[in-house]
């Protein structure tokens, strides 16, 4: 019987169960799907110019890096898994006025920690408690802890923010763009996804393989190439509302 409930609890971990308090939120993944993880980056300047985001608490407050965090989404090749919360979120499930997250519980560890502290700067939507959102909602269908797994998701952004930084706020060819990341990313280059609304960059995507720890390695494109979806030849990363 000990050996089977050591299987059963071994299984569990594999399949990205995140372990939580009765109370607290959890998630289970079935371990049968193939996996992957999507790493969702948002222009938050393109957001804000948006209609109702001048409203919104995030965009309240500028300059910010020019891409910042949305999620780090553990992912089936359909659809996604999607954590829930137990009566520590009783009634919380809604936004809290202007859109706010502040009433979802802490992330266990994740304000005291290093990675949060050195990397938060990153992280959209900090004046309305986004990260707890997205703990709740997807970082608890991953293996990792709050620390790691916005750690971890903080570091890539700021790599894509940093190589982005020279392009704000000007039109940018599809060819730059691709020599930038070719240059600045390289192991990224050809698993870079960019959407558009009209002109401005609103988000960008790379998905990366499934990883016992952590995500694995940037899963390119089936052509190879940096995917522009709606975006036009030319397009701009905004900086300024």
């Amino acid at each position: 019987m000990r050996a089977l409930i050591g299987t059963i609890a071994a299984l569990a971990m594999a399949a990205g169960a995140h372990a939580a308090r009765p109370d607290g939120p959890s998630c289970s993944i079935d371990p049968s799907k193939p996996k992957y993880y999507r790493l969702e980056l948002t222009v938050p300047a393109t957001f804000c110019m948006g209609s109702g985001g001048r409203s919104d608490p995030s965009c309240a407050s500028f300059p910010k890096p020019g891409v910042q965090l949305h999620g780090l989404w553990p992912n089936y090749q359909a659809g996604y898994p999607s954590g829930t919360c137990g009566s520590a979120c009783k009634g919380k499930g809604k936004d809290n006025g202007g859109g706010k997250f502040c009433a979802y519980p802490k992330p266990e560890g994740l304000y005291e920690s290093k990675a949060w502290n050195a990397g938060k700067g990153y992280m959209a939507g900090l004046e309305k408690c986004l990260e707890r959102h997205e703990w709740v909602k997807h970082g608890t269908c991953s293996p990792m802890k709050p620390a790691d797994y916005f750690g971890w998701a903080l570091e890539h952004t700021k790599t894509f923010a940093d190589a982005v930084a020279p392009m704000l706020d000007r039109p940018v060819a599809r060819s730059e763009f691709d020599a930038v990341i070719a240059k600045k990313l390289p192991k990224l280059d050809g698993a870079v996804h960019l959407k558009c609304k009209g002109k401005f960059v609103n988000s960008l995507y790379v998905s990366f393989e499934w990883g016992q720890q952590q995500p694995g390695a940037p899963m390119r494109t089936k052509g190879g190439a940096n995917s522009y979806g709606n975006c036009g030849n030319e397009f701009i990363f905004p900086s300024k509302i």
